[in-house]
């Protein structure tokens, strides 16, 4: 879909009627310890009804693991604020820990000054004086940033999606999936810097390298990606394809508190 194609471009009217409809799904949710952060061209007021983003950042408090009850709220709040209005956005869903830490920090280092100069708290509490910027050490740092930010932001957008356009939202729990699992091998190539054959090679090894993650949603990917038509059938069942996607970014957010737990930058040379 595309917006002024076959769908009519959203007015400044349509963009603060979503923002008005967000903050007060916010403050329904009682939580002042998450924060919208604002920045970009609606924060400058030079942006162009129609064609421009609303550009946000959304911090959960938790300690990487993003609660899946809150997520959902918000998916539906995120719905419900796009509802009559078809506003295009790019607001990143995160957590605190990754901010603070700098490793998996999807933000490269020209948005410290970027977010201090021009960022907008809308709800909750101000914590960019925590975020840490720092460039990749490793070359898997960077896919796996980019990941877990696409996926959290598809988790943010799926009740959206499903109402919307469900061939896109089977699109980015494919992304989820496919996260999850070279994200596994690639979490673990941080810590001994061995290469994994495939995407499911270090399942038996997280058991004995990290123990506290639970790898039966890895079990369930390997499952449906060596039989199709397992896949076609989540594919059919919205309830099973949610549950599928929460669980993919669930897993892949307990892989990268794994390693921060492991690797605490206290240890760092």
């Amino acid at each position: 879909m595309v917006l002024g194609y076959d769908e009519p471009r959203p007015t400044r009217k349509n963009y603060d009627s979503f923002l008005e409809r967000l903050v007060a799904g916010l403050e329904k949710l009682n939580n002042p310890e998450i924060c919208l952060m604002l920045y970009g061209s609606y924060v400058r007021e030079d942006f162009v009804p129609g064609r421009s983003d609303i550009d946000g950042v959304l911090i959960f408090p938790r300690d990487v693991i993003i609660g899946k009850s809150v997520m959902r709220y918000l998916s539906k709040t995120i719905a419900n604020a796009q509802r009559g209005n078809n506003v295009p956005i790019q607001i990143t869903p995160t957590d605190l820990r990754t901010m603070s830490d700098g490793r998996f920090n999807s933000y490269e280092e020209n948005f410290k000054n970027y977010f201090k100069e021009e960022g907008k708290i809308i709800f909750g509490h101000d914590y960019r004086d925590r975020f840490r910027f720092e460039p990749p050490s490793i070359s898997e740092q960077t896919p796996l940033r980019f990941n877990l930010r696409k996926s959290r932001i598809g988790l943010l957008h799926s009740e959206y999606d499903k109402e919307k356009n469900y061939g896109k939202f089977l699109e980015n729990l494919n992304k989820a999936m496919n996260a999850a699992s070279r994200g596994s091998k690639q979490i673990l190539f941080l810590m001994d810097g061995k290469l994994r054959k495939n995407r499911f090679s270090a399942l038996d090894e997280i058991r004995n390298i990290f123990p506290q993650v639970d790898t039966k949603p890895l079990k369930r990917i390997k499952d449906i990606y060596d039989n199709p038509r397992k896949l076609d059938g989540v594919y059919k069942s919205p309830i099973q394809a949610t549950r599928l996607f929460y669980n993919s970014v669930t897993f892949f957010e307990e892989m990268i508190k794994a390693y921060l737990d492991a690797n605490p930058r206290s240890q760092e040379r």
